[in-house]
């Protein structure tokens, strides 16, 4: 696939539009050993010349202007053959900025998706003003991408909320049509606010540090109530976090090719069940708050995220299933309605804990079109233009019917449910909602063995009797998992 630049229009916004970090030598400063911290050196361990590279995966990245500048150094080895394309079209010099988020979103020895090779970079402001079509008022041109990096932030005025929340929307319905997962940095500095721009999109995925000294909170504008960051990942920036991120989206894309895995409502979902909680002490959530305040769903961990993708498409179902699903899986379900809920089920054999469950529901808010004229577009929620956000939920029952556990936020279009130590049984998954949607649902469990319980009083006592031989052979137990 071939990327061709557009002329830029006269920008009728210019909003405050900074990169998300600092830069040493042109690189932002990262974990050295990231790749390790999130799953893939375990990955790659196990999988050896098979490991998915991002090999026909198309992308693009925005990028806020240093000294004018928005591209990375297309000269450097790291980005050996490799075509970026510019789609803003001015044609600057190479930005040290940029130079590092790719590094670490396609980079050939950097990243965990070198086999990408196909990325179009735009300017962010051209990207908001024009490719959005905030300023021209009309429908943004197309996103042929399956991954799309934003390692900026931005923030208006308060007269300018309107028009945030209309670029807001605008991603949203992009996300939508094209089917593109769009990864943005929230703010450094944990004393920071969630920026206006794409933190404030239902769609978009908005990136964390795993040592949680990041921007985080709920959003205020285009939906208030939102917990933000979605998912963490080990850098000192978020400018390097985000195309972490980025980078194993790309790769499981490929991975997940001519599957259903790849829309994107099941790959938020993937990336999000994927997530571990064992980094944060105080990592929680809610009935009513699906993620964790400060960290999300968890740091990113890519081997999770593959191994649910390999692990396949498991269909909801109106009956009673009959089959239960597997440890690691997912679904992408394009319900006609909600008349009834659709049921997963899940076993815990006999002599078995699941020691974690992770699941993840996603889907997209619906954004409409409210401009009646033939080349207008004008983002509208009212669900008479088509738009709106769905109310789905989910619920997991052990086999009397008793509620476990349930995530049933009115807010967000998400739901999550983490447990650990669920004892052997057999339990079913409602996910419900209130109208008919697209969504992905992902998950992953692992098993443990049952501890052997302690000697009782009585055999202790037998074994204090029987004398020196069984003194001298220790007894075994299975340790607890």
């Amino acid at each position: 696939m071939s990327f061709h630049a557009f002329c830029p229009r006269h920008r009728l916004f210019q909003w405050m539009i900074v990169s998300s970090g600092f830069l040493i030598g042109g690189i932002p400063i990262a974990s050295a050993d990231w790749r390790d911290d999130v799953g893939f050196t375990q990955l790659a361990t196990e999988l050896g010349a098979a490991t998915p590279t991002g090999a026909g995966v198309d992308v693009a990245m925005a990028e806020a202007l240093v000294g004018g500048n928005y591209l990375p150094n297309t000269g450097t080895p790291n980005f050996s053959g490799k075509t970026i394309t510019d789609l803003t079209g001015t044609n600057p010099a190479a930005s040290t900025h940029a130079t590092g988020v790719a590094n670490f979103f396609f980079g050939n020895t950097t990243s965990i998706a070198p086999g990408v090779t196909n990325i179009a970079a735009y300017d962010a402001n051209d990207w908001i003003d024009v490719a959005s079509g905030l300023s021209t008022v009309t429908a943004p041109v197309a996103h042929p991408y399956s991954v799309m990096n934003h390692s900026y932030i931005g923030n208006v005025t308060a007269a300018e909320i309107p028009l945030a929340e209309n670029f807001s929307q605008r991603v949203d319905y992009i996300v939508n049509r094209d089917n593109v997962l769009m990864v943005a940095g929230s703010n450094n500095g944990n004393s920071t606010t969630l920026p206006h721009l794409l933190a404030g999109s239902y769609n978009a995925i908005i990136v964390g540090r795993s040592d949680g000294n990041h921007a985080h909170g709920t959003t205020v504008i285009n939906g208030a109530g939102r917990q933000r960051p979605d998912i963490v990942s080990p850098a000192s920036v978020t400018s390097t976090a985000t195309p972490q991120v980025s980078s194993a989206a790309a790769l499981l894309h490929e991975a997940a090719a001519g599957t259903n895995a790849t829309n994107v409502e099941a790959m938020r979902a993937i990336l999000m069940a994927g997530a571990t909680k064992d980094e944060f002490f105080d990592w929680d959530r809610t009935t009513t708050r699906p993620i964790d305040d400060v960290y999300g769903a968890g740091e990113l961990n890519v081997y999770n995220s593959y191994r649910i993708v390999q692990g396949g498409e498991f269909e909801g179902s109106i009956a009673i299933p009959t089959t239960s699903v597997g440890l690691f899986g997912y679904d992408f379900n394009s319900p006609a309605d909600f008349a009834s809920d659709f049921l997963y089920d899940f076993e815990v054999a006999s002599g078995q804990v699941m020691d974690e469950l992770s699941i993840f529901l996603q889907w997209n808010i619906d954004v409409g079109d409210s401009d009646l004229s033939d080349d207008g577009f004008q983002p509208s929620l009212d669900p008479l233009f088509g738009g709106g956000l769905a109310d789905l939920n989910l619920a997991l029952f052990d086999s009397s019917g008793s509620l476990i556990d349930q995530s049933i936020s009115s807010v967000d279009n998400f739901e999550h449910i983490y447990l650990t130590g669920l004892t052997e049984g057999n339990y079913r998954l409602h996910v419900s909602g209130d109208r008919a949607v697209d969504y992905g649902l992902a998950w992953r469990g692992s098993l443990g063995v049952t501890a052997v319980p302690e000697p009782t009083t009585w055999f202790v006592a037998a074994v204090a009797i029987t004398g020196v031989a069984l003194r001298r052979r220790a007894p075994k137990r299975r340790p607890a998992s």
